[in-house]
């Protein structure tokens, strides 16, 4: 965004030297070149309005605001993305992602628009064409947070049931951020599958510390010290989910385990 409106302004300062020896011709030039510096600057102001209403639930004032900004500037690929959100939170899935796909052919590195368009694919079960654009997201070396990109793309490749690159992955997610919570959880379930308990274990713990536990976690937590045969750490975590979570599946589960081993 910030090169675009710098060549914008770049030009009216040449124009503006060369009006020494003005025309008609230059100055209809210059008035047209500000015009659209004028335009471009509107365009961003409306895409932040947007993007404000629709934070605020005001998706009505969201779509005229955005689609204001595309009017005054069609190649602006912020307004693009942020359009295709609101399209798709109002269920227009064409226009979801013509919007998306539209951002992301005026700018390939624009990372944001990568992970949103993969995260739509991934709400559509297209989970292959999601991994790719997830992946795009990471490739640009300013992306702010990578770490969630690689664990969308780790979750679209669960969803492929190819585990080892997942697996990868998550483990490229958390060595970025070592706190992220969903990641640190599903390394501990795959451990779990894969018969690497104490592992398992040390990735629950890790989630602990940094999430409040959930019906699944704390079911796959006596899972984990049954198999390490830890009875004081499985009955804590029972009497947690019996608590907490009463009328979970997974406290259902945990009856039924319970009646089996009488």
């Amino acid at each position: 965004m910030m090169k675009l409106v710098f060549t914008g302004v770049l030009a009216i300062i040449l124009l503006g030297l060369g009006g020494c020896a003005s025309t008609s011709t230059s100055s209809s030039q210059t008035q047209a070149s500000s015009a659209s510096v004028d335009g471009a600057r509107a365009a961003r102001i409306n895409v932040q309005l947007g993007v404000e209403y629709f934070k605020q639930g005001e998706l009505e004032q969201a779509l005229k605001k955005l689609e204001r900004a595309i009017g005054q500037d069609p190649n602006l690929p912020s307004a693009h993305n942020a359009l295709a959100l609101l399209k798709q939170r109002l269920g227009q899935v064409e226009e979801a992602e013509k919007h998306f796909q539209r951002a992301i052919k005026l700018d390939s590195s624009y990372s944001e628009a990568q992970n949103n368009y993969g995260v739509f694919l991934y709400s559509q079960g297209r989970y292959r064409e999601a991994e790719t654009h997830f992946l795009e997201a990471v490739k640009n070396p300013l992306y702010g947070t990578p770490e969630l990109a690689y664990e969308n793309a780790a979750m679209a490749a669960q969803k492929q049931s190819e585990l080892d690159k997942a697996e990868d992955y998550y483990l490229k997610a958390l060595q970025i951020e070592p706190r992220l919570p969903k990641s640190l959880y599903r390394m501990a379930e795959i451990n779990f599958n894969q018969g690497h308990y104490q592992q398992a274990h040390e990735y629950l713990q890790r989630y602990r510390a940094v999430a409040r536990h959930t019906s699944q976690s704390l079911w796959l937590g006596i899972k984990i010290e049954r198999e390490l045969g830890n009875e004081d750490a499985v009955s804590s975590y029972a009497l947690l989910l019996r608590q907490n979570f009463p009328d979970s599946q997974e406290a259902q589960l945990l009856r039924e385990s319970m009646e089996r081993q009488r």
